[in-house]
C-alpha cells in the first residue's frame, strides 16, 4: 500500500534540500570570490612594494658617489621606511593597532562556515526525504531513475561532508561538488520524477534488489565524487605548470586565468587531488566489481543465465574495464598525473551514458527507468 501523503512530504523535503543547496552554493562561491579578491589585492600590493623598493635602491645607487658609504637607516633596508613600521600584506603596520584590533575582535561565521552548515542541513533534509520515500512505498528507494538519482546525490553529499570533516582544506571543493549535485537534482525533478508506486512483478520479493542496486548506487556516487576531484586535478595541474613557467621571468606577474586562477590557488595541490581521486576510485572500482558479480547472480535466478549481453550488462562491464585500466595505469609510474585523470573521466562518461542513454533510449531486460 502506497502512502501518497508521506510520498508528497518526501518530495517536499527534496525541494527544500534543493533550496538549501542553492544557498550553500552561494556561500561556497562567495567564500572563493572574497578570498581570491583579497589574495589578488595582496599580490598587487606586494608587487608594487617590490617595484618601489627596487626603484628607491636604484635612485640611491645613482645619488651616492662611488666609494662613499650609503646613509644607514636603523632597522630597515629600505630608505625612509622605519623598521617597526614595515607594512604587511593586509595593509596594517606589523604590530600596530590594526593587528591588535583584529586579534581582539570576535570571530564571526565565515562564508565557508555558513555554506558548510547549510549544506549539512540540506543533506539531512535530503536524506530524510529519501528515507520517507522508502517508508511511503514500503521498499527500497531506488527502483526507478528518479529514486536512483536522488539517493545517489544524497550519498555523494554524505561522502563529501565526511571527507570535509576529516580534512577541512577540502571544503574549498564545495562549489564544485554542490554544483553538480544541484544539476542532477534539477534534472531529476524536471524530467525523471514519477509518482510513488508499487514494484513491478519482476522486482518483487528479491533480496538482490537491495544488494545489487544498493552497491550500484554507492559505486555511482563514488564515480561522481571521483570525477569532480579528477576534473579539479586536471585544472590545477595545468594552472601549476603555467604559474611555474613565469618563475624564470623576473618582470612577469605570476598570474594565470585571472580570478579563476586565484580560485585554483586555494585548492589543494594537483598531487594531493590525484591521491584523493585514486583513493575514491579504488573504492568505487570495488563497488563496480560487486555490482557485476551480484547482477550476474540475480540474472541467473531471474532469467536462467549469468550473462545475457543486455545493454545494461555490457555497459556496466565497459565501466568496470575503464576503471580497471585507470587503476592499473595509475599504479604504473609512467602513467600518472593528467593522463590517468583523463582515463578516470572517461569512466565517468561511460557511467553517465549507462544511466541516461541506456536507460531511456536502448531497450533491454533492465528497462526499469519508470519513465
Amino acid at each position: 500500500m502506497i502512502d501518497q501523503q508521506l510520498a508528497e512530504v518526501s518530495n517536499l523535503l527534496i525541494v527544500v534540500a534543493i533550496v538549501l543547496y542553492v544557498l550553500a552554493l552561494f556561500g561556497f562561491t562567495a567564500d572563493l570570490a572574497a578570498t581570491t579578491a583579497r589574495r589578488s589585492d595582496a599580490r598587487i600590493a606586494a608587487e608594487e612594494a617590490r617595484r618601489a623598493e627596487q626603484a628607491a635602491q636604484a635612485e640611491q645607487r645613482q645619488a651616492v658617489p662611488v666609494g662613499a658609504g650609503a646613509p644607514a637607516v636603523a632597522g630597515s633596508d629600505v630608505p625612509g621606511v622605519p623598521g617597526d613600521a614595515s607594512p604587511d600584506l593586509s595593509g596594517h603596520p606589523s604590530g600596530g593597532a590594526g593587528s591588535a584590533d583584529t586579534a581582539g575582535a570576535p570571530r564571526s561565521l565565515s562564508a565557508q562556515g555558513f555554506a558548510f552548515l547549510i549544506s549539512t542541513a540540506a543533506t539531512v533534509a535530503h536524506t530524510i526525504g529519501v528515507v520517507l520515500r522508502a517508508v511511503a512505498t514500503e521498499r527500497v528507494p531506488w527502483t526507478n531513475m528518479y529514486e536512483f538519482a536522488v539517493t545517489s546525490a544524497a550519498l555523494v553529499m554524505v561522502c563529501f561532508l565526511v571527507f570535509s570533516i576529516r580534512r577541512r582544506d577540502l571544503r574549498v571543493l564545495g562549489t564544485f561538488v554542490v554544483g553538480p549535485i544541484l544539476l542532477l537534482l534539477f534534472i531529476a525533478q524536471r524530467f525523471w520524477i514519477v509518482p510513488a508506486a508499487q514494484l513491478t512483478p519482476s522486482l518483487q520479493n528479491s533480496h538482490w534488489l537491495v544488494i545489487h542496486i544498493g552497491v550500484a548506487i554507492l559505486a555511482t556516487a563514488l564515480s561522481i565524487l571521483g570525477a569532480v576531484v579528477a576534473g579539479m586535478q586536471l585544472l590545477q595541474a595545468r594552472h601549476e605548470r603555467a604559474v611555474a613557467g613565469t618563475v624564470d621571468a623576473p618582470d612577469a606577474s605570476r598570474e594565470h586565468w585571472g580570478r579563476f586562477g586565484h580560485v585554483l590557488d586555494r585548492l589543494p595541490a594537483s598531487t594531493t587531488l590525484e591521491g584523493l581521486s585514486f583513493r575514491i576510485h579504488s573504492v568505487g572500482f570495488v563497488c563496480w566489481t560487486f555490482t557485476l558479480i551480484f547482477g550476474s547472480i540475480w540474472a541467473r535466478e531471474a532469467w536462467g543465465r549469468y550473462w545475457n549481453w543486455d545493454p545494461k550488462e555490457v555497459w556496466t562491464f565497459v565501466i568496470w574495464v575503464i576503471y580497471a585500466a585507470y587503476l592499473h595505469a595509475r599504479a604504473t609510474g609512467g602513467f600518472r598525473g593528467s593522463r590517468a585523470a583523463w582515463l578516470a573521466l572517461a569512466g565517468f562518461v561511460a557511467v553517465v551514458f549507462n544511466y541516461t542513454i541506456v536507460n531511456t533510449v536502448i531497450n533491454g531486460l533492465h528497462s526499469y527507468s519508470g519513465l
